[in-house]
């Protein structure tokens, strides 16, 4: 019967049905199949949103909103140009940075790719930049909110497969930084080539003045990891305080934000989180029915008849999910392997933590890899480039990535060290 549930799974996916109805469509024809109370829909979902720290995942959104709302793009991205922007290729180079202070400001990868998108992608194309590198660029820039907390998908990961949200979160941070740089080395050699130049050298006066207009907005990743590590607060109250915080600077100190305009946003908020939420609630019902069939077991089987050593099954775990990536989307791949693979992980003795992260290095990869490739499709429409020239313009930058995932499965360290270190 699981094998119909999986062939039933996948074919909705394909067609398209969202991943929510799709899993809850699956898991009922099961339990109808197999004659089980359909009250077990109603228990399980309940059960699998009932997770304190899952609160964190509405709230660091509403932060990022508020953020979005308030000005603080614009601020990031004059920052980001006062420091590099002059340099050969420094559009670039903003891009990725703008695209990495502001992935630690809204936590979404596609909110990222967007809002930074909708400003450089049109500077690079004024500059003669290729429109399909510049969305190659944005579309790879934009996964680095995935990475460098407050990740979203990192909050989705941990309370999916039961793993320390602050470590996570915390464990992304080396990650991202390592692909942030590898991203601009590439684009840095490619500007090069083809003669891509920067804009005018800021003056001392504005770089001063762009500096202190990010002060306020920079101080918030500061408030989140700086009140985890110092045990202050845990992850639920960190997302509380960065609302608070963010609602602070967009409302009463940038004044970019009314009051009237907070029935928008909340209603963007519940539009983003609600749908994660009930994703996550069906998932649990799904983890119930592979748990049910002892699918993890019989791939705990698999794996040790065919990988004797964790890095052999990480390698080949890795392949795996660059193949699913290139058609599946990342909460879905979340939702549907993590609940599998954890025992299995388990039983290698590999770090959660380290698993963990290096299974959002490899969603990232997958965002930007065709046909599906969500943040690189986002970014070819901002730049109304055809899809196809944005996958060519996409592969340089997909080798920088794939170099950052090899090291992250070859030095867990770099996903360890920090949580370890401060947890």
């Amino acid at each position: 019967m699981s094998i119909v549930l999986f062939i039933l799974l996948f074919g909705l996916i394909i067609i398209n049905v969202p991943i929510a109805f799709a899993i809850g469509f699956a898991c009922l024809t099961y339990l109808w199949f197999m004659d089980i109370n359909l009250a077990l829909v109603a228990q399980r979902s309940a059960a699998g949103i009932y997770s304190y720290p899952f609160l964190a995942l509405p709230m660091f959104v509403f932060a990022g909103v508020l953020m979005e709302h308030g000005g603080i793009t614009q601020r990031m991205m004059r920052l980001a140009n006062a420091m590099i922007g002059h340099i050969a290729g420094g559009l670039a180079a903003v891009t990725v940075c703008g695209s990495a202070l502001f992935g630690a400001l809204s936590g979404s990868a596609i909110g990222d790719t967007a809002a930074i998108g909708s400003i450089m992608i049109p500077a690079m194309k004024a500059k003669r930049y290729a429109a399909g590198f510049a969305a190659a660029l944005q579309g790879c820039s934009g996964v680095l909110a995935s990475l460098i907390p407050p990740s979203l998908t990192m909050v989705i990961l941990g309370a999916t497969g039961n793993i320390s949200i602050a470590g996570l979160l915390i464990g992304g941070l080396v990650p991202g930084i390592l692909m942030a740089a590898a991203l601009i080395t590439i684009s840095f050699i490619i500007s090069k080539r083809r003669g891509y130049g920067g804009g005018e050298r800021a003056g001392l006066r504005e770089f001063i003045a762009a500096l202190s207009d990010s002060v306020l907005p920079l101080l918030l990743p500061v408030i989140i990891l700086g009140g985890i590590l110092g045990g202050i607060v845990t992850v639920t109250e960190a997302a509380v305080l960065a609302v608070v915080y963010a609602f602070l600077l967009s409302v009463v100190i940038y004044r970019e934000v009314k009051i009237s305009d907070m029935m928008a946003i909340s209603m963007k908020v519940v539009r983003i989180a609600v749908p994660v939420q009930l994703i996550v609630a069906i998932s649990h019902l799904f983890a119930w029915i592979i748990t049910t069939e002892q699918i993890p077991q019989q791939l705990t089987g698999f794996f040790s008849a065919v990988a004797p050593d964790p890095l052999t099954f990480l390698i080949l775990l890795n392949f795996l999910l660059l193949l699913l990536g290139t058609f599946m989307e990342s909460n879905a791949l979340i939702i549907i392997l993590i609940p599998i693979l954890m025992p299995v992980v388990v039983q290698y003795g590999i770090d959660p933590l380290h698993f963990g992260v290096m299974f959002v290095v490899n969603l990232c990869i997958g965002a930007n890899t065709p046909p599906l490739g969500v943040t690189l499709m986002t970014a070819a429409k901002i730049a109304d480039v055809r899809f196809a020239e944005a996958s060519r313009a996409v592969l340089p930058f997909l080798a920088a990535m794939l170099l950052v995932l090899v090291l992250t499965i070859l030095f867990p360290q770099l996903s360890t060290f920090l949580p370890h270190l401060f947890m």
